[in-house]
């Protein structure tokens, strides 16, 4: 559910249009939107069973204030394959936890997130985004959708805006909980790209990279790219893709989100 992410953020720059984004200055304007969407994802994540198939209808929550943005997010859940994959801290797919193969369905947990941008004085100058993710275990134990524990997950990212396109890195760390009998590991996650505005239009491409939270499992390799297009005033549409290029890695994930601005 990572990609999901990603295209919340690229609509919620779409939402406020090119010439509101280039002249932000962190004022104190108040704004909600809500989306939904659907995310699809497949990929073997190292395994010699076979490839799980994972279906996400996430609907979610972004106020923003200023530089400050929260956000809160609850997936509807599918996932189709011969067992041992959940979902992670950052909604990624983490393989090798002990589950029933066959398909497995429900309501995932509750993930709660803040990030608060600094921006110097000048418009074309760098900005600073720190962020932090909290997923806290509300989904049934017995549907099988995630490690049952409460994951963290911190990230910072460096954008320079150069008229239309805005470069960016970003580098985190992931904190999952600690299921009982099973050991996940911390790491880190970083991404290198690049969004431009086109029009009122955003396009954004990056490479992301994730270590392996699971000792059975591969770190994560993935090119995403993305477009979100306005669909009236207050409506986007914002469709992706992922690429894998590695076994810890979907071979392949398609989204269609949208956004809708409530004021």
């Amino acid at each position: 559910m990572r990609p999901f992410y990603l295209a919340f953020g690229m609509a919620a720059l779409a939402c406020t249009s090119a010439p509101a984004f280039a002249q932000s200055t962190g004022g104190s304007d108040f704004s909600l939107s809500a989306s939904t969407g659907v995310d699809y994802s497949t990929g073997d994540y190292g395994s010699e069973a076979g490839d799980t198939e994972i279906l996400v209808v996430p609907v979610a929550l972004r106020a923003t204030t200023g530089n400050l943005a929260l956000t809160a997010s609850v997936p509807y859940i599918r996932i189709d394959g011969p067992g041992g994959v959940v979902i992670g801290p950052g909604g990624e797919q983490v393989p090798g936890v002990p589950t029933e193969s066959g398909t497995r369905e429900g309501v995932g947990d509750l993930s709660l997130g803040a990030a608060y941008t600094f921006r110097g004085e000048q418009v074309a100058g760098p900005q600073f985004t720190l962020s932090g993710r909290m997923k806290l275990p509300t989904s049934k134990e017995s549907d099988q959708l995630t490690t049952g524990e409460t994951d963290y997950t911190v990230k910072g990212e460096v954008s320079y805006p150069m008229g239309d396109i805005i470069p960016f890195v970003s580098a985190g760390y992931r904190f999952p909980g600690d299921p009982e009998g099973f050991d996940l590991e911390s790491g880190p996650t970083a991404s290198a790209g690049f969004s431009a505005i086109l029009g009122r239009s955003v396009l954004i491409a990056s490479y992301d990279y994730a270590s392996a939270i699971s000792s059975l499992g591969e770190d994560s390799h993935s090119l995403f790219g993305g477009l979100s297009v306005p669909v009236g005033s207050r409506l986007n549409l914002t469709g992706y893709g992922v690429a894998g290029l590695s076994a810890g890695a979907p071979d392949l994930g398609v989204g269609l989100l949208m956004t809708a601005r409530v004021f």
